[in-house]
């Protein structure tokens, strides 16, 4: 199959040139050069017939191989895919078998471990199990001598008890077993008119129990009243005793230590001693060696050192009035320290 066609060209040609022409002979006759030129049209048809039967049988012989090849690509993309997918498959199962062989391994391998660790310890639990059941046994016998021991101490305690209540009350424990043997002949034998007058002697008795835990009771409480009448005028004299007359305006002495020492580092330390029988306050104490800190030594009068000496040897002389060797060392130490501490002031 083939098609045709037609093309349509006007075509333009110049020319130009000369040219020698003779003419006849005339009058005069001769030769003349002649110049030409100009330009020549002409219409040219030209028809083209294309044959296109080969074109047309290789481009069917190039489809038909190119269906061929697609053909040939489609299969060979299908096994492609296959042999990808065998593949893949073939490699998912080596990882996952690799895996699973691994994890088998490793818990194969924490077994075995954990497993002597076990039966390590189960062997450590039985030793230990077997030592406290020694442990126990020889407790338990420990306890059953110990608690065998005791029950017969005291049982030997509720023996040596029972005697001698029985001992103490013997009296009483005499009577209630001949009332107990009177009672009970009377009620198995026919001397029933004696019940009334055993009843009467028993009810007489009873009595007279009652009236003796009465005047025991009465004895004991008699007795606390003493002893608090004693601790009553024993505490009166004391404080009688110990008591100063006086207006209320009067001075009183009390013994204070006051301590103030310098150190090597010019460190100044206060410490003041006060009986815990006048001051049992700590804030009034701690009052009182400030103030004791403010004051001189040198303000002191001698009235007062008059004073404190005085009331010094009358405490000395109510205190240590004995004449044992203790009592007379113990005031002279005491006058020995008192004079050294006066003149030392002076």
């Amino acid at each position: 199959m083939g098609y045709r066609r037609r093309f349509r060209q006007t075509v333009s040609c110049h020319y130009s040139g000369s040219k020698t022409v003779s003419y006849p002979a005339s009058q005069s006759g001769g030769t003349l050069n002649v110049n030409y030129s100009g330009t020549a049209y002409e219409d040219v048809d030209v028809d083209v017939y294309v044959d296109t039967s080969p074109f047309e049988e290789g481009v069917q012989s190039c489809n038909s191989s190119v269906n061929g090849l697609t053909a040939s690509v489609g299969a060979m993309n299908a096994a492609q895919c296959i042999a990808i997918t065998e593949n893949a498959d073939k490699i998912s199962k080596s990882i996952i078998d690799g895996f699973f062989h691994t994890v088998r391994t490793d818990l194969s391998t924490q077994q075995a471990e954990l497993e002597q660790v076990i039966e390590a310890r189960l062997l450590l639990l039985r030793q230990q199990a077997a030592t406290l059941r020694n442990k126990q046994k020889k407790m338990s016998d420990d306890y059953a001598r110990t608690s065998a021991r005791y029950q017969k101490l005291f049982a030997d305690l509720n023996n040596e008890l029972s005697v001698r209540i029985h001992e103490v009350d013997k009296p009483v424990f005499e009577l209630v077993k001949a009332v107990d043997t009177q009672s009970d002949r009377m009620l198995h034998t026919d001397m029933v008119q004696t019940a009334v007058t055993m009843g009467k002697e028993s009810s007489v008795l009873q009595a007279q129990i009652s009236a003796a835990t009465v005047k025991n009771h009465a004895l004991e409480a008699m007795s606390q009243a003493q002893a608090f009448l004693k601790i009553k005028a024993t505490s009166e004299k004391t404080i009688q005793e110990t008591s100063v007359e006086g207006t209320g305006d009067d001075n009183y002495f009390i013994p204070v230590c006051f301590l103030k020492t310098v150190s090597e580092s010019e460190r100044v330390k206060r410490e003041c001693f006060i009986p815990d029988l006048y001051f049992k306050n700590k804030s009034l104490k701690d009052k009182l060696c400030e103030t004791l800190d403010e004051i001189e030594l040198e303000e002191i009068g001698m009235c007062v050192s008059d004073t404190v000496q005085s009331y010094m040897q009358s405490e000395i002389a109510n205190k240590l009035s004995g004449d044992d060797n203790h009592s007379i060392r113990v005031r002279a130490m005491i006058n020995k320290m008192l004079n050294k501490l006066i003149n030392n002031h002076e």
